[in-house]
């Protein structure tokens, strides 16, 4: 099994004390350039691959008030960078008003705060071939070992998890490696949530691999559980024919594939769910939202 070289290990600390309480977490600064803002129970591992030589931030949260002899379902959201905050804040409130069974939250990104480095990086690790679209493309293939080979036995080495419950949400060009996932290597996860995923790349030559899935999963004893995710915003609907030939069929393109994944039960369990009025740009934050609920059900 290949493992990750560690760089360097940077954490977040706790929300702090009530008034009045000693806490020895810098929480409270009466320094002019006040204190940084934390995420609860979060750590993060700046790493480097021994596969394609690349460094990642790997961004881990645990449930509130986690019980140490217990194993815990897990959610990979790639681009971690945009949604690891999210993904682990929302979780946080809805298992705490019990709307979602705790869960552990995993952020794949890069080590950087700039947004256009982590742009240039993901545009290559988050497609599965070379393209006319500027910028460097391609590795995602090399990206999704990386996941399996090296970030989840990473987090299974720190964190009690749940090996037999254990998910995937992308967004965009990340949902359409989820989805990549999927045809190559079903039993790797068992939800698989593709959030707007980009199916039109290359055209649509993801979907090459659909036939050969569909045939394998109805002769496995695989139980996977899928959500495709779209914003109603994301798609023309207008009458221009210019425009209409430009069209990359973004929400299309989705529930055609949640109508023709419907058709592999019992081995499949689809959802399909298109948010109203939300862009492709405004619309992950409402799909993450939903992820959860799915990913992480109460029992």
């Amino acid at each position: 099994m290949r493992i990750f070289l560690i760089l360097g290990i940077a954490f977040a600390v706790g929300c702090g004390s009530l008034p009045g309480q000693e806490s020895n977490a810098d929480t409270i600064s009466t320094k002019e350039g006040g204190a940084s803002v934390v995420i609860p129970r979060a750590r993060q591992f700046d790493v480097v691959s021994r596969i394609n030589g690349q460094t990642y931030r790997i961004m881990v949260a645990t449930p509130h008030a986690a019980d140490p002899t217990r194993s815990y379902p897990v959610l990979y959201v790639l681009d971690g960078n945009q949604y690891f905050g999210t993904a682990s804040d929302a979780l946080t409130r809805q298992s705490a008003l019990r709307d979602v069974a705790p869960g552990i939250i995993v952020g794949i990104g890069y080590p950087t705060d700039d947004p256009l480095e982590v742009f240039r990086r993901r545009q290559f690790d988050l497609t599965p071939s070379p393209s006319k679209v500027e910028g460097k493309h391609g590795g995602g293939d090399t990206f999704l070992r990386v996941v399996e080979e090296e970030v989840k036995p990473f987090v299974q080495a720190r964190y009690k998890v749940d090996a037999s419950n254990q998910a995937i949400w992308g967004q965009s060009i990340a949902g359409l490696m989820v989805l990549r996932q999927l045809f190559l290597q079903p039993a790797t996860f068992s939800t698989y949530i593709l959030s707007s995923p980009s199916i039109w790349w290359n055209d649509r030559e993801v979907l090459r691999d659909e036939e050969r899935f569909a045939v394998a999963i109805r002769s496995s004893d695989l139980k996977l559980k899928v959500l495709i995710t779209s914003a109603s915003e994301e798609q023309y609907r207008g009458s221009d024919p210019r425009i209409l030939a430009e069209s990359d069929g973004m929400v299309d393109n989705a529930s055609d594939l949640a109508d023709r994944f419907a058709k592999l039960k019992p081995q499949l369990t689809v959802t399909r769910v298109i948010f109203d009025g939300e862009l492709h740009s405004t619309v992950s934050q409402a799909s993450l939202s939903r992820a959860l609920r799915f990913a992480f059900p109460l029992k």
